[in-house]
This record gives structure tokens, sequence and C-alpha cells, in this order.
């Protein structure tokens, strides 16, 4: 893979790989026939996943411990011919070892007997409707499409995987005649085409897989396996999508179209500069930002055109005003019912949707709904909305198409993680409609079950800057202050020595830092290697030696007879265990480490060098166990996770000073940690808040947060509580605070992050705020007061992680206090600097207690 996958994409393409073999394995023994669905919200890198997925499936992989299957065929379906196209590129970009000629896009110029093994098919439905020449003989063809599927599902050394991308598409049931021939046809593959056989394995993959379960639940014979969920608040964490989406609304009815154009543009205008000035100051390419402009339908007919023609060169007009960047090459148009056009002496040529997101030269794109569905292009930044309220539908697939982000990664300017969306027909119960379509927090206009979690949606922006009221002496102490993020799910630790080990030797920072991690490595390997020396000889020995009980029945015995044997195992056997030992230690390291072991074996013994002997020992370093502990396994993890954690501590202070693209690098790297590690926060310096409710009314403001308005207030977050709202009010009735940070819910790189576990999973909570007081010695210290209520779930283990963060790092705050409305309707705060508060918190689930309990009983206090 070229890419570096998101963690929740890595354990996606694992739990799909996963299925994918028990598939097949059970399609081959027992004939059974398979389907699951892959959930991932729009945004979330479904095809990189897919891709990362196809590359293991058909060339094997060390790194998700799966062999090549040899009689892979895989069949991508999708409903447009575009989004193929859209889909195949995507993967010759991801997967660098699938071979671009094994990508084909299927058609009728196909006059193979079968599919061919090893290669990606892509096709749509409208390619196999009845008036097609596929689904036909031809001279140069002599198998139907039909017949063509059906040989490939009756070799039995070909295993066929069929991916129906947008799978809820196709499932939709719908009236209209082409279209229900289209859905039919999807079904015909899946289900079988009469005396042809349905396909044995179908992955689904769609951010509403609903339809697509039910419909393989009624399908005959087939067995449903469980979907792959991609949690939608890891996407969203992972910097792939925009944090926020701004709709504009007039307060009143009126003809705004113009007023609201020109603002979309000049919003337009402004983040095309300052993606400029970003992309200058970190060294990355230009973002070049795209406005869209959605067109309401048109009239039928020459009057229509002529109409439509009219409103176009209006709507150029009023952008031309406010873009002085303008040229007349700059729009082009996705309108499905037009060719290329020519308005007021203005070229609009007609493109294809994949197309623009690499074609800089469009800046303003004319469109309806060509762009609604499966269209990727994350640098449209801007939309304005020509079209009438009752299409919310359109808008809401529309804006769910704009939420990626241009640089997969999110930035320390918010201005730059949002999209703005400017709906001049839209009144404000629509609107709010469609923010809670898109916030997952409401069912769709057609009753389907709410989307995922997506951006928080913004009606009247503030922007927020470093408040100047605040001392600078702030900005320092908050961003030194101990964040623990929750370790990798599944952490490897060679692997992220090794990636930290490239990330330093592409700063500069460490001198030859692969060589030196190597040389780590393999002194583990030799130590180990001499320490268990008798271990390695006797698991050697059975590797190389396979050993066969032989049972013999003779007429009038009254039991079988047995007899044991020895014999030497070739040289595929002890490729096989070397394979596994690759698998576990990582390929690099086993690769170097045999390759240093090969020329020290030549060098003494020339020809005569045992390599198979010294692949077996190897071998072996990777199943010396002690007591229940593979220890030399052990061992490597822990000299990975120690060199990695010196480099980045050592190093810090020069990583801080990269750009935003290479701190990214070193995020992800400290995201993969084995066990909870202290790692810089950063405090976004420009972040973009409400600053009404959806009805319009003003939120109160606050002062002294270390981000503000121009007033130097902070907007209050309209999720707070009411007894949150007096936590907050209480402490900033104190003469001593001179500042306070309400720290992002969000567990990213902006928040103080504490871990804790619940049901054996690492979890992460971001206490609510960090106040800032000037102390008796006039020096200004942090303390952490975090209102969270006793009773939720999990309140009890979030406690506990809280307590022993007060334990390691409490040095550093003046006070860390946990606050809940006691039974009494009182505030009672836990002080968790106390020990004794402490050791009860801790003792408190073996005790049969609660955090409700801790907070009614004898360690708390009123707040």
């Amino acid at each position: 893979m070229r890419f570096q996958l998101k963690d929740y994409q890595d354990d996606a393409a694992r739990a799909v790989l996963e299925r994918l073999e028990q598939c097949r394995e059970d399609y081959h023994r027992r004939g059974e026939r398979f389907s699951f669905a892959l959930s991932a919200t729009t945004g979330a890198g479904k095809t990189v996943i897919a891709a990362t997925v196809i590359e293991a499936l058909v060339h094997g992989s060390t790194e998700f411990d799966v062999e090549a299957d040899p009689g892979a065929v895989v069949l991508w379906i999708s409903k447009d011919p575009a989004l193929n196209e859209q889909t195949r590129h995507r993967i010759i970009e991801a997967a660098d070892r699938v071979p671009v000629g094994d990508l084909v896009l299927l058609d009728k110029d196909f006059a193979g007997e079968k599919l061919e093994k090893g290669t990606v098919y892509f096709i749509n439905p409208a390619k196999l409707a009845s008036s097609s020449l596929f689904v036909r003989k031809t001279n140069a063809r002599q198998f139907t499409f039909w017949e063509i599927l059906d040989n490939t599902i009756r070799d039995e050394h070909l295993t066929l995987y069929v991916i129906l991308d947008e799978a809820h598409e196709g499932m939709k049931a719908v009236r209209r005649d082409e279209a229900e021939e289209r859905q039919t046809i999807v079904q015909k593959i899946i289900n079988g085409n009469g005396s042809n056989l349905p396909v044995p394995i179908v992955w689904g993959i769609s951010a509403t897989p609903e339809r697509f379960t039910t419909a393989m639940a009624s399908a005959t014979e087939r067995t449903a396996k469980s979907n792959v969920v991609i949690d939608p608040v890891r996407v969203q964490a992972s910097g792939l999508l925009k944090n926020t989406l701004v709709l504009d609304i007039p307060d009143e009815k009126g003809d705004f179209e113009t007023s609201m154009l020109r603002d979309g543009t000049v919003e337009f205008v402004d983040q095309s500069a300052r993606w400029a000035e970003y992309c200058a100051s970190v060294g990355e390419d230009l973002v070049t930002p795209l406005l869209v402009v959605q067109l309401p339908n048109k009239e039928t007919g020459a009057a229509g055109e002529k109409a439509e023609d009219l409103f176009i060169a209006n709507t150029l007009s009023v952008i031309r005003g406010a873009f002085a960047e303008f040229t007349d090459d700059c729009v082009a148009h996705v309108l499905g019912d037009r060719g290329d056009l020519e308005i007021n002496g203005v070229p609009i040529p007609k493109v294809k949707p994949q197309d623009i997101q690499n074609d800089p030269t469009v800046r303003v794109l004319l469109a309806k709904d060509a762009v609604s569905t499966g269209w990727d292009c994350p640098r449209a930044e801007v939309l304005v909305s020509l079209r009438p309220a009752r299409d919310k539908t359109y808008i809401t697939q529309l804006l769910g198409r704009m939420v990626r982000t241009p640089l997969a990664r999110s930035t320390n300017d918010d201005r730059l993680n949002s999209a703005s969306c400017f709906l001049p027909h839209f009144d404000r119960p629509t609107a709010k409609a469609v923010s809670e379509e898109i916030m997952g927090v409401a069912k769709t206009r057609g009753g389907e079950p709410p989307l995922p979690p997506g951006p928080k949606v913004i009606f009247q922006p503030v922007d927020l800057a470093w408040n100047e009221q605040v001392p600078d002496e702030v900005r320092e102490l908050l961003e030194s202050l101990p964040s623990l993020p929750k370790p990798a799910a599944m952490p490897k630790p060679v692997k992220r020595a090794i990636d930290a080990a490239t990330a330093m030797a592409v700063d500069g920072l460490v001198d030859k830092p692969n060589e030196q991690l190597m040389g780590t490595f393999f002194g583990v390997l030799d130590g180990a290697a001499a320490q268990y020396a008798a271990d390695v000889e006797q698991i050697a020995a059975a590797i190389m030696q396979a050993e066969i009980r032989r049972f013999t029945t003779r007429h009038g015995d009254s039991a079988a007879q047995s007899s044991q044997m020895v014999r030497e195992a070739d040289e595929n056997t002890v490729k096989e265990a070397l394979g596994t030992t690759r698998r576990i230690f990582g390929a690099a390291v086993v690769t170097g480490y045999l390759k240093r072991l090969y020329q020290q074996a030549l060098a003494a013994d020339g020809i005569t060098a045992d390599l198979v002997s010294i692949d077996a020992k190897v071998a072996a370093l990777s199943r010396i166990e002690r007591n229940g502990e593979t220890v030399v396994v052990k061992a490597l993890h822990d000299a990975a996770e120690t060199q990695t954690r010196a480099w980045l501590e050592k190093y810090h202070g020069q990583i801080k000073l990269l750009g935003d693209p290479r701190q990214a690098v070193y995020d992800d790297i400290r995201g993969q940690a084995r066990e909870p590690e202290p790692t810089p926060t950063q405090l976004k310096l420009n972040q973009r808040v409400e600053g009404a409710t959806a009805d319009g009314e003003k939120l109160p403001r606050y002062p002294k947060h270390v981000l503000a308005d121009s007033d130097g207030q902070w907007p209050l977050d309209p999720k707070f509580t009411s007894w949150e709202k007096d936590v907050l009010a209480q402490e900033l009735e104190r003469s001593s605070v001179v500042a306070w940070y309400r720290n992002p819910s969000d567990a990213g790189k902006h928040s103080i992050r504490v871990p804790y576990r619940k049901d054996g999973a690492w979890k992460s909570l971001q206490p609510d705020f960090i106040f800032f007081d000037t102390n008796a010695d006039g020096q200004i210290v942090p303390s952490i007061v975090d209102p969270h209520s006793g009773s939720f779930t999990g309140a009890l283990e979030r406690l506990e992680g809280l307590a022993r963060y007060a334990e390691d790092h409490g040095a550093v705050y003046a006070r860390i206090d946990a606050i809940d409305e006691g039974r009494d309707k009182t505030l009672r705060s836990l002080d968790l600097k106390d020990p004794a508060v402490r050791s009860a918190i801790l003792a408190a689930e073996k005790a049969g207690k609660s955090a409700v309990d801790l907070f009614n009983g004898p360690h708390s206090r009123t707040y």
C-alpha cells in the first residue's frame, strides 16, 4: 500500500479479510454462500480500505497475516460507470502491488469464457440491460455475460468475490422502469439468473447498509456474516472529515439569491487566500478550493434552455463581480442534460464529476444532482444552492459529498476545517431538519435510519482567536500540560518503531536511525538465541522434522496398532514456519537478521553453509515460551517501545517546530502506543463555533477564555447543562482566575486526554475545564475542573482513570476536582489531589460502590 492507513481503516481491513477468508473456506468445503457489509460513513476512505483488502486478497500480506487466494476474482459493481472509473483510479493510487492491467472496466468487448483469476473487474448494471450487446452472443464473443459469470462460479479453482458499492442503492426499490430493471440486474447477479448460479460471496459497502442487509436476509440459501461497522466517531477524530458545516440561511422571507451568491463567492475567495497562505507556510502543494453552485431544474424544451442560459449568465455575472481572479476558463458544469455551453462568450465545458478534483483550473462548478452521490471532491469548500427548500434530499446528499478534508487531515485553522453552505431558499425549520440528518440525530425524510454522526453544523458562526486579554504565559503552560492519548487497540511496537525511524530520517533528526533500530533488534535476537539456546535447538529440530503416527488394522485384531515415524520436513515447511515469524517480528526485521546470519555462515563455511537450518532457528525464536508468554516477542516489543519513546522525548522540541504535515506523521506514531504516553497538546489558534441557537437567539458570552471573539468573549456551548453553567459561573467569580479553557470533548491533539479502561478496552476522557489562577507567589497555576454526571454509564471507570492521572501528574495542577450533582441537588466534588480520595475511588468497584455513592459519601464535599 502506498498510503498509511488510519487505525480504524486498519481494523476494518483486518475484519473484512477475516470474513472473506471464512467465507472462502466454507464455500469451497460445503458450497455455502455468504454476504456481509462494510458500514462506513461518507469520507471514511472505503475505497482505500477496499484497495487494501483486494491487494492482500490477491497478493497476500505479511502485515495482515493472510495468504494470497490463488483463485481470487473480484467483480466490483456500482450504479454509475463514472464511479467505477473513479474507484479504479483510486485503487491504482493506493495499491502499488496491483498491476494497472489487472483493473479492468468490463464491457461487451470482453471475449473470454470466464473471468480471470487475480483480476478486478468493474461493471455497472446499465451494461447488462436487456438491450445491451453484453447479454447476447456476437461474432467476437461466444458467451453472454451471464454465461461468463456462470463459468467463473463453476470453476472450482476460482473464488468470485462480488463487491457491491453503495450497496443501499443496489437494493433500492424504485418505480421507474429503467431504474427498476437496473435493480433487478443487481439481484440477478447476486441470486442467479434462472439457470445460472448465485455468486458465492457478496461484500456490500454503504454508509447505511440496512436495505442491503434486509435484501440479503431474504435471499435463499445465503448466510449473513456480521457486518463490519466503522465507528463514525473514530472517522471524525482521524482528521479525514471537516469539523464544521456552516449553514447560511436568511432570517426572513424574500429573494436573497443574489446577495447570498455574492456572500458565498466572498467566502470562497477568502478560503482560497487562506489555503494559499497555509500551504505556503507548511510547504504543502497548493489546495485550490472549488465553488459549487447548485442550479434549479429548468423547464423542458428550447424555452427552458434559453431561460437556463440567462440564469447561468446572471449567476456568473454576480460571481465575477466578487471574484477578481475570475477567468473565462475557470467555469465548468456537470449538467446531465446539456453539452458544452457558451454563454455571453464564456465557454463552459461539460466535465466528468470524477475529473474535477484533479483539475485545479476548474474554480466554479455548475451542478444539479450529478455530484450528489458517490462524488469525491475534497476541495469543494463552498456550496451555494439556488434550489428551493423541497430539494432537501439532494441538498443533504450534496453536503455529504463536501465533508472530506483536502489534505486528509485537520489543520490548526478551523476555517480550513469547515465547509460553508449558502441556502437562500431554506427557512430555519428546513435547515434544522437538514442539520439533524447530517448530525445523525434524526431520521431522514424517507424514513431511513439516522445518518452517522458527522461534522457539527453552525448557523451563525463566530470565529475565535487567541484572547489578547489573556497572558501569553497561559498558552505555553496549557500546551505543556500532560495529555495521554489512549493506546492503540491493536498495537504494533515494531512497526511503530520503524515508522518512527523513517520519520526521524526524513526530518534529519537522527543520523541513520534505521541502522540504529535494526542494530537494537538484532542485539535482542542475538541475546535471546544465546539465552535460550536449548529451546532454539529443540524447536528448530521439531520444525525440521515431522512426527507421523501410523495406524494399522488387521483382520481379527481387537484394536488398531499404532507406530510412530519421523520424517524430515521439506524446505517449504521451514519457509512456512519462517513466514509466521516474519508476521510476528516484522518482515523487515526477519529479512535483515537472516541476511546478516547468512553472511556470517557463508563467510565461515562457504557453500556448505546450512541456510535452511538457520531459517528454522530464526523461526524457533518466535515460539519460545515462559509462563505462557512468548518471551522473545515481548523482548523485541519492549525494545521497540523503549527506542520509540526515547526518540519522541529527546526530539520533542524539534518536532514541535515542524509544519503541520510532518507533525501529523508523529501524531500517528504516538497514536500507535502500547501503553499511555504523554504527548503535547496543540492549542487551536483559530476556531469556529456556533454564535446562536437554531432559532437565531444569540448565545450568552463569557470572558477570560483563551480563545475569544474580537470583544474578548467566548460564546457558551449550547450543549452545556444547567449545572455545568453553574460550575463555570462559580469558578469565574474567583478574582484569582486569569484564564480558562473549554477542553474539547473529542479525543484529539487539541485536548487534554486522560485514558481509562472500560470492559477491557481503552477509552479516553477529556475533562471539561482547565482554569488558570494566580497563586500567592504570583505564579499562574492550572487546575482541572470536571463536571460529569456520576450516573452516566462508565462514570466509575472515568473516575478511576482521572485518579490514576492525578497520581502520576497531580503535581502539575493546583486542583483536580471531579464534580456532580448530589442526591440533594447540590453540587458535590471529589478532590483527586487527596490520596485518600484516590484510594476510595480505586477501591470502589471491589467494595460494590458506584460513582454516585462516592459523590454522596464521606470523601466528597460541597462544591
